[in-house]
């Protein structure tokens, strides 16, 4: 049985067909265009004689452009309007899953790869500048990123979700603020500003915490008020879909840690020890 809306106004509330049919279309440019950027930069790289680019970057990239694109147009774009479960699908894909491959996919250190050297270095220099250090911290990545979550808090403020302006803003906020939350945890990116593994692995661990308290305060709600049909299995598909992005981004996280940690042993051991390099 198909589940009754789950906001005021149906699937398509204050759109019109032609309006559905410009955000589609403008969900796909977008998507398409990103994908074609990466792997136009890509051959500028390789054209600059750069070609040890690992494959498991472009597969990264290009696998959170489709998956981008299947949460933001399509069917299952559509079913959201209708299906809190189906919502909840693209809550995770746009807000968790799409920014992590995204980040993966290294496109800043592409870039640079591209570009001539002299505007290499001034992205470099941009990059180390005073104002983006808080921004890429991972304290404010991680407010940025969960905050947003208290929409899912009260049942009236499910229809902000699919306002026909601010519903693709928030959306591109969730790919937004995941993207930076991921960059400043498990980035592979250059970043002159990473905080200290204890911090960022904080930082996810605060993220895991706020994502299961929404998540049980579904569940806990499910069937009451003005709390759509399917709100509890939507809540089950947000713990247990969440978790599973989780332990994606907690592998990423200890495997990077693991190569710092033996870095620094490295830097650290007296000249002529086992652990330094000779």
């Amino acid at each position: 049985m198909a589940e009754a809306p789950h906001h005021p106004g149906g699937a398509a509330a204050g759109t019109d067909a032609l309006g559905a049919f410009a955000l589609d279309t403008a969900v796909v440019l977008v998507w398409l265009g990103l994908a074609v950027a990466y792997l136009l930069a890509g051959r500028a790289a390789a054209l600059r004689g750069r070609i040890d680019w690992p494959v498991r970057r472009d597969a990264a990239w290009l696998a959170g452009c489709a998956l981008g694109l299947a949460a933001g147009a399509g069917p299952l774009a559509r079913a959201a309007g209708s299906s809190f479960t189906a919502h909840m699908t693209v809550h995770l894909l746009l807000g968790m899953l799409v920014p992590l491959l995204l980040v993966l996919g290294a496109p800043g250190t592409l870039l640079l790869r591209a570009v001539p050297a002299r505007t290499g270095r001034r992205l470099t220099r941009l990059a180390r500048s005073a104002p983006l250090r808080p921004a890429a911290h991972p304290v404010v990545a991680t407010l940025i990123v969960t905050v947003p979550m208290a929409l899912y808090w009260d049942a009236d403020a499910l229809a902000l979700l699919h306002h026909p302006v601010l519903g693709p803003l928030l959306h591109v906020h969730f790919v937004a603020a995941g993207a930076l939350f991921a960059y400043a945890v498990v980035g592979v990116d250059p970043n002159p500003h990473r905080a200290a593994a204890r911090v960022r692995g904080g930082a996810i661990a605060g993220t895991i915490a706020v994502h299961a308290v929404v998540a049980k305060h579904l569940y806990a709600v499910a069937g009451s008020g003005s709390w759509p049909a399917g709100t509890e299995q939507a809540a089950q598909l947000m713990y247990y879909g969440g978790d599973a992005v989780h332990v994606l981004l907690l592998g990423v996280f200890c495997a990077q840690a693991y190569r710092e940690g033996g870095r620094d042993l490295r830097r650290t051991a007296p000249s002529g020890s086992p652990g330094r390099s000779v």
